[in-house]
């Protein structure tokens, strides 16, 4: 009977330690999400050159959602990279199993078993199809997109993941998760570094912190004026309109970078007939307003902006 009266008691410690687990992972998960969240928080200010004013307690969610964001388009992107490097992968071990089999040794590696089927070596080489098709036919819509640099980062980033995790030794001890882990993390940021992706654009406009492409930026009378002069001043030819019944200005010619979180907002006027030349302002936060949507049917006629011509550059 002894062993009857100790089976609750068991089962009791064990729902308490898996509470304790969980519990300790969900601790950890969100100090992981918040300092992730202020990594890309950084690196987003540092190439925008912004300095964020008066964040709140508050903004650890907006914190939070950025990494949340950022994460997963970016797991997506790699994941994609890594499945469409698979025929690439699997060419190169079969490749060097051969040459040592020739030289009368055994297998190096091979392919994560998982993976290792005719089928999905076959749609990978399909996926690689369609990326250098969307590649070869992809335009930016304007100079901030790097699209081309974003899928560039995913296909190389999936290329040495794909190398880290998918090729499996036969023989050779495989290193550490921690050290693969970490090796991955330093390759990833050179990468970032070195591509310059359009990742953490892509995080902050489904945040709403950025505006988008062909999203209208409308400005306060006396907002414009000052940036209008602003944009005569760097040489920026930046188009604002006004809009009907109001005493505001609406343009396309400009990027809301950082708006909606802080005291200030930062805006990047670029210049209509070269948009690789920008300057970027700090604006009042009260003062800007993000219209969102590329069908709002607002356009500068020839007449209304012939007419601005001497207060919009």
């Amino acid at each position: 009977m002894e062993p009857n009266k100790k089976e609750p008691v068991d089962a009791i410690k064990l729902v308490k330690s898996l509470i304790d687990v969980i519990q300790a992972s969900f601790a950890t998960a969100w100090k992981a999400v918040l300092l992730l969240g202020g990594a890309v928080l950084i690196a987003y200010c540092y190439f925008e050159s912004i300095v964020p004013e008066g964040l709140s307690l508050g903004d650890a969610f907006f914190l939070a959602s950025a990494a949340f964001s950022f994460t997963c388009i970016a797991l997506i992107g790699i994941g994609f990279g890594a499945f469409a490097a698979l025929w690439a992968l699997k060419l190169v071990v079969v490749a060097n199993n051969f040459r040592l089999k020739r030289r009368g040794e055994p297998p190096a590696a091979s392919l994560h078993r998982a993976v290792d089927n005719g089928a999905t070596v076959f749609m990978s080489l399909i996926a690689t199809i369609a990326f250098i098709s969307t590649l070869f036919f992809l335009r930016d819509q304007s100079s901030d997109a790097r699209m081309h640099a974003t899928l560039l980062f995913f296909a190389a980033a999936g290329l040495i993941g794909g190398i880290l995790l998918l090729i499996v030794p036969t023989t050779a001890q495989r290193p550490s998760i921690r050290l693969t882990v970490s090796f991955l993390a330093m390759t990833l940021f050179g990468l970032l570094v070195a591509t310059r992706p359009a990742l953490l654009n892509l995080a902050m406009v489904n945040l709403g912190v950025r505006s988008a492409p062909g999203h209208v930026v409308v400005f306060s009378d006396a907002e414009h004026t000052e940036l209008a002069a602003i944009a005569t001043a760097s040489g920026v030819k930046a188009q604002f309109c006004k809009l009907p019944t109001t005493d505001k200005w609406g343009t396309r010619d400009a990027r809301a970078v950082w708006h909606g979180v802080g005291g200030s907002s930062y805006v990047r006027l670029f210049d209509e007939t070269n948009g690789s030349r920008d300057v970027l302002v700090r604006a009042n936060r009260a003062d800007v307003e993000v219209i969102r949507g590329e069908r709002t049917g607002f356009d500068c006629p020839p007449k209304v902006a012939a007419a601005s011509a001497g207060k919009a550059s």
